[in-house]
């Protein structure tokens, strides 16, 4: 079987380095994906809340704020 080394005679499967890797202090600490995929989310379905089919099929059946995106028009504006 042949002898197969990585650098300095160390084989990198074997032993862990004995350093921390570095760890900006200006980069997201604790926050995941998640989050920013649920704020992305947030942030879509609010641009699009105008567009009549995501306001019927997404944002009415919310449960606390659906009855804010209701629109009814009263018959006194419709002009037939």
């Amino acid at each position: 079987m042949p002898n197969i080394e990585g650098h300095h005679g160390v084989a990198t499967w074997s032993q862990k380095p004995d350093y921390k890797t570095y760890k900006s202090p200006y980069g997201p600490n604790g926050i995941t994906a998640g989050s920013f995929g649920v704020v992305g989310a947030v942030f879509v379905l609010q641009f699009f809340a105008d567009v009549p089919k995501v306001r019927t099929d997404i944002m009415q059946k919310l449960p606390v704020v659906g009855d804010y995106f209701i629109r009814d028009i009263p018959p006194s504006d419709n002009p037939f």
